[in-house]
Parts: structure tokens; C-alpha cells; sequence
């Protein structure tokens, strides 16, 4: 019971820090949650909380970091989040704001990059309920 009330606590703190945190300009976005200089953990858990609740940050703005991959099977391109030990990860969709093409227009697989981009969600498809549009994508060239 103690775990759980504390656990419920350190969520609550750390929604109200991120949401609390002053905005960023984008090129052409305001950030509405910049999760890029948190721990691999907290952006985990945050964007697991995220993925629990889609419609809560339906059409914000992110900043964040994370793995880089893309499935030539479907052409979806997206931003793996692992927690601090790499057992336990999660994959959202990236639609990059401008047409790429893979490989030259994007990173290598499974390396660090940092997007900006929009939660969108869909309620039409229950196996990817949110994907994030409009992305910018960065990383180390």
C-alpha cells in the first residue's frame, strides 16, 4: 500500500514539474512537454503514462530523445523508449514533418535521436492509438 501512495506521488510530482516547466519555441512549434534533458527512465515512464492516457496530451507539442528505428516491413519510422536497465521498452510511430528517404534521410538504426514533434491520436486503430506527426528529427551526423 506505502508503494503504491508513493509511487502515485512521485507521478504527481513529476507531472507538475513537467508541466510547469516554461515552454520553448520550435522553429514553428511551442513545446509543451520538453522531456529532452530527463534520464532514460523518466522519459520512459512519462511517456508510458503518456500511452495510458492519449487523450490528456492529445495535439502537444514534445521534445525528446530516444532510439531510432525503422521497419522497411510497413515503412513506419519510430522512437523507442527504454527504462534505465533496457528490459522493458516502447515504440511510437514518428511521421516526419517533411518526405525522407530511408536510409539517406534519416540515422542509423537503433541510434540516439531527439525529435520535436506533435501527439496525435487516433482512435481508429487499437494497436497504435497515438503516433507523433509532424516531427523534426535530430542526431549526431
Amino acid at each position: 500500500m506505502r508503494k503504491t501512495v508513493k509511487r502515485s506521488l512521485v507521478w504527481l510530482l513529476l507531472s507538475v514539474l513537467l508541466l510547469a516547466s516554461p515552454s520553448a519555441a520550435g522553429a514553428e512549434q511551442t513545446i509543451d512537454m520538453d522531456l529532452s534533458a530527463f534520464s532514460r527512465g523518466v522519459t520512459y515512464a512519462q511517456m508510458t503514462q503518456v500511452c495510458r492516457t492519449p487523450g490528456e496530451y492529445d495535439g502537444k507539442v514534445f521534445r525528446l530523445r530516444g532510439k531510432f528505428n525503422y521497419s522497411e516491413a510497413n515503412g513506419l519510422t519510430r522512437i523507442i523508449f527504454s527504462d534505465n536497465t533496457g528490459c522493458c521498452e516502447l515504440a511510437l510511430v514518428i511521421q516526419p514533418a517533411q518526405q525522407l528517404r530511408f536510409p539517406d534521410d534519416f540515422p542509423p538504426l537503433w541510434g540516439d535521436i531527439m525529435i520535436t514533434a506533435r501527439l496525435t491520436v487516433d482512435g481508429g486503430d487499437p494497436d497504435m492509438p497515438c503516433r507523433f506527426t509532424e516531427a523534426v528529427i535530430e542526431w549526431d551526423k
